[in-house]
């Protein structure tokens, strides 16, 4: 376990080891679920629209549906 400091714009850094394990590069992008007043999980996800050309005819059907869903999930106001 890292600790980490946050600053006075609640921004945090990644360690290192925790970047490796999620396999994260600079661009991606990741969810932070509050479990309790305690902790907090963070977990990559893949925007829809990366994916596209992945799958064949289909699942053309199932990926509007993901992509409307991905496009009314807003980034909070201090990430825009």
């Amino acid at each position: 376990m890292v600790k980490v400091k946050v600053t006075r714009n609640y921004q945090v850094t990644i360690p290192r080891e925790v970047r490796s394990k999620l396999k994260l590069r600079e661009g991606d992008f990741i969810e932070v679920e509050a479990i309790d007043q305690q902790r907090a999980v963070l977990r990559r996800i893949i925007p829809p629209e990366m994916l596209e050309g992945a799958w064949d005819k289909e699942m053309d059907q199932a990926m509007a549906e993901v992509k409307k869903l991905w496009r009314g999930w807003k980034f909070p106001k201090t990430y825009a």
